[in-house]
């Protein structure tokens, strides 16, 4: 019996486990085997039919608050189209939490295709590095009648569990860790992580690959949210990428090669966040009324109307205002070395001016369509020494790797992750052999 033949009969948790715990080679007796036959009842068509009409195909939709966010803005991003759990929402007493979550806050929703509400859980911001921790967590819960809701509030203990997932990209990225059970914080997690060597925007392939381990917390043994992301490999194009979180000192960690090279840039690749809503969109196009090449001087990222632009990097802003044919534009210079421009913005960024600093990631304004444009969308352009550079193939400068004290820890804290890619890699291989 070959082995690809046992994991097609099992889930990937349960192959993950066979390989873990089989012998090097297979002993069976067949002489001791015996057949086993038994009458099943087949369904009748009717019954597929009806049963298929009562399941629900709900999703699980996971976020943290934005600052100034509203409940219906909160809503509208977690997929809600449900206007009487808003309305409860809103004006319910025992709801008024809800209207003033605090930005940071991690919020789920199961919700129907349709958009319906089953339930919402706004989690208490906590310190959940612990190997067991609690969590406060507000449930607004549709009732079992269907015709009102509730709300809910509890502590509930946590189990810190380990993960394994493996996935394959053939539409976008959140589809990939859709269908491979991976929740969206660690998917945005796998993005954090990555983000300095792929642009999730345009270097996306179809067949592209990825191995994860990350910790997921569970309550009276189940699944409640996603916690850290531990480590990935990726197949992005034919190269192979690999990042793995440690402890380096600091308050939240960071993501490191195996070398314990630093996998974070001073710059970031794009100044759009990769996000469910903006992975449909084009990256780059021909401009529309004058027909240039967008790459030419910049990039341009097509984009929903409101959509956050960041800056790819800590600097001092030059110029914000309106330029003609850009619009709304916002001027950042880095360093001596580093300039960047960020046009046709909707709207600049509160407070933002000439002279005010601004960190990596922070917020310049929302895409739009200002100045000589036809459609929404973010032209950016950066520039070395005043000259004008690919955005997209433009070397960017690394942060610091780890210390040399710290590599002996890294090894360690890293080693057994990497034996555990590698038991995951073997198992790709094992489900991807033809049978």
């Amino acid at each position: 019996m070959e082995l690809a033949a046992v994991f097609s009969l099992l889930p990937l948790s349960a192959a993950i486990a066979a390989l873990a715990v089989a012998p090097a080679a297979f002993q069976l007796d067949v002489s001791q085997m015996q057949m086993a036959v038994e009458e099943v009842a087949t369904p009748s068509i009717a019954d597929q039919v009806a049963e298929l009409m009562a399941r629900e195909d709900t999703h699980l939709r996971e976020v943290r608050v934005q600052r100034g966010e509203t409940l219906a803005a909160l809503f509208s991003r977690l997929g809600i189209d449900d206007a009487a759990a808003l309305r409860f929402a809103q004006t319910d007493v025992a709801a008024r939490p809800l209207v003033r979550l605090a930005p940071g806050r991690f919020v789920q929703a199961s919700i129907t295709s349709d958009g319906r509400l089953k339930w919402l859980k706004a989690h208490s911001a906590g310190d959940l590095n612990g190997p067991l921790a609690t969590t406060r967590i507000l449930t607004l819960d549709r009732e079992p009648s269907q015709r009102g809701f509730r709300i809910a509030e509890a502590d509930v203990a946590l189990e810190r569990r380990i993960e394994l997932k493996t996935g394959e990209v053939r539409v976008s990225l959140f589809g990939a860790t859709d269908e491979a059970g991976v929740p969206d914080a660690i998917a945005q997690q796998m993005i954090d992580a990555l983000e300095s060597e792929i642009d999730f925007h345009r270097d996306l392939r179809r067949g592209d690959r990825f191995n994860l381990i990350y910790e997921a917390l569970y309550a009276s043994g189940e699944y409640l949210r996603a916690g850290r992301l531990l480590a990935i490999e990726m197949e992005n194009d034919g190269r192979r990428l690999a990042a793995y979180w440690f402890a380096n000192g600091s308050r939240h960690g960071g993501f490191y090669a195996a070398d314990g090279s630093s996998l974070k840039r001073a710059f970031l690749r794009s100044p759009l966040e990769y996000t469910r809503v903006s992975s449909g969109f084009s990256s780059s196009r021909v401009h529309p009324i004058f027909g240039y090449d967008a790459a030419h001087r910049g990039v341009d990222y097509s984009a929903p109307s409101g959509t956050n632009v960041r800056s790819i990097a800590e600097g001092v802003v030059t110029f914000a205002g309106w330029q003609r044919g850009y619009g709304n534009v916002v001027e950042i210079q880095h360093d001596g070395k580093y300039a960047t421009l960020y046009a046709h913005l909707q709207s600049i960024a509160s407070g933002l001016r000439q002279g005010v600093r601004i960190g990596q990631s922070e917020s310049v304004g929302t895409v739009g369509m200002t100045g000589w444009a036809t459609g929404p969308h973010l032209h950016f352009e950066l520039k070395v020494h005043d000259v004008h550079v690919n955005p997209l193939t433009a070397e960017l400068p690394l942060a610091e790797p780890l210390a040399a004290g710290q590599l002996g820890a890294f090894a360690q804290a890293t080693g057994s992750l990497r034996g555990q890619m590698a038991l995951l890699e073997r198992v790709g291989i094992a489900l991807d052999r033809p049978r």
